[in-house]
């Protein structure tokens, strides 16, 4: 997998760029707190959906796959935001099959965009 070093790197791993920088006003830098913001988020909620499935709390898993839609659609991470959107569904129509089909996919993807992330982070340093 080739590194990640520039934001034009995150399509590597497929991210939209131009969609991120769109849903940020355009404007590369915001693009970049916004990016910088979502590793933060990220780092803190990834267990903590692993701990909502876990506990069966599906009430809560719901709620944190409704933020992580819209979040990784923010920054251009559609795939994820389809996969999250899916969860979202199965657990609005209490498909606990489907959650429990879906739920690893969702935790290895976003651990792909936060790995993708910290690697651009590092490199900016």
């Amino acid at each position: 997998m080739e590194p990640v070093r520039t934001i034009d790197d995150l399509e590597n791993r497929g991210f939209d760029i131009e969609e991120g920088i769109v849903m940020c006003a355009g404007d590369e830098d915001i693009y970049m707190e916004v990016l910088e913001a979502a590793l933060e988020e990220g780092r803190e909620k990834l267990p903590l959906i692993r701990e909502c499935y876990e506990r069966k709390d599906y009430e809560r898993y719901c709620i944190e796959m409704h933020g992580l839609k819209n979040a990784m659609k923010s920054i251009g991470a559609g795939f994820l935001s389809e996969t999250a959107k899916k969860q979202e569904f199965a657990v609005k129509e209490n498909n606990l099959q489907m959650i429990d089909e879906g739920v690893e996919d969702v935790l290895t993807q976003y651990q792909s965009v936060i790995d993708a992330l910290e690697e651009l982070m590092s490199n900016r340093e």
